[in-house]
């Protein structure tokens, strides 16, 4: 059976995306030429791949099947490329990494910063594109190959991408609130009731919103934000200045509640485990992207020791 490499990729771009829409534009191709190209191949394969629904496609049984198989031969034609580019004088020479909103400053400038300044260094020929968006959406992003890696904030609770991660670093948030409120919570409380109270928070869009909104749904309760922030330090700044109770990262509020600006609020459910991964598509063959991927994560890897 001779069917074109051409029909394959085709087929490999409409399966990794579900959609015919979005492989067009990956491609830069006409809905029309990925429509007939699918079909040549279901022609020439004699069985149906996909079935259309309203929101894309789905893949067939033999589809799932033909899909695992071109997944594999994609990924290693795509590494040989990788490996070319890499000892090319024409290498891709630029990368775009999104940052998390809700990955607090600190880490930001402790370790994500000054890792990618020792690549910058060593690679002053490489235009480096930073941008910032919620968790979702820089791996969609990454997904479709419109940037070229992430790093996230993640639970593991409603993420699936975890086997695609690299951990940088796992971590677990803590309940605060300013010391107007410290009669409300002499004892442990439920969530239920700790959302009784102004919530400081980041908004719907987030990965932090959506997990602190299935971990309440759990217990039979609606989680909500009264203040929506950016970032971690403006969250400490509102629960400081007695404005409402926020979750932030153990290690952000500690010296705060040393010092004696808040207080942890004790609760009755424990709040699930959270890290800081990094999110590459190898697909996408960017030579650059994994170098730079390997700085990032001995960074951490030695700041850690």
């Amino acid at each position: 059976m001779d069917i074109s490499y051409e029909h394959y990729k085709v087929f490999y771009h409409v399966a990794r995306l579900l959609s015919i829409s979005k492989a067009a534009r990956f491609l830069n191709s006409s809905q029309p030429n990925i429509t007939r190209t699918i079909k040549k191949l279901e022609t020439e394969l004699e069985c149906e791949l996909f079935i259309r629904t309203n929101t894309g496609v789905i893949l067939t049984r033999q589809g799932k099947s033909l899909y695992k198989y071109v997944n594999e031969a994609y990924k290693l034609l795509s590494t040989g490329e990788a490996e070319i580019a890499a000892d090319s004088v024409s290498a891709k020479r630029s990368v775009s990494i999104g940052l998390s909103v809700a990955i607090p400053n600190y880490i930001i400038e402790s370790s994500i910063i000054p890792s990618i300044g020792v690549f910058s260094q060593a690679h002053p020929d490489t235009h480096l594109l930073i941008v910032n968006k919620p968790t979702p959406e820089l791996i969609t992003d990454v997904r479709e190959g419109l940037i070229d890696m992430a790093i996230i904030t993640s639970s593991g609770i409603n993420n699936p991408e975890e086997s695609r991660e690299r951990v940088l670093l796992r971590f677990s948030d803590t309940i605060i609130a300013g010391n107007k409120f410290r009669d409300d919570f002499k004892k442990p409380a439920s969530f239920s009731y700790i959302l009784g109270f102004p919530i400081i928070g980041f908004a719907q869009t987030t990965e932090t919103f959506s997990m602190y909104d299935y971990v309440c749904a759990s217990k039979g309760c609606v989680y909500h934000v009264n203040i929506e922030i950016t970032n971690y330090d403006q969250a400490l700044a509102f629960v400081q200045n007695n404005i409402g109770l926020g979750c932030i990262p153990e290690y952000m509020a500690l010296p705060a509640i040393e010092e004696g600006l808040v207080f942890e609020v004790r609760s009755i459910d424990r709040l699930p485990q959270r890290r800081v991964s990094i999110l590459r598509n190898d697909f996408f063959g960017n030579p650059s992207a994994a170098v730079l991927e390997d700085y990032i994560v001995k960074h951490f890897q030695h700041s850690a020791k």
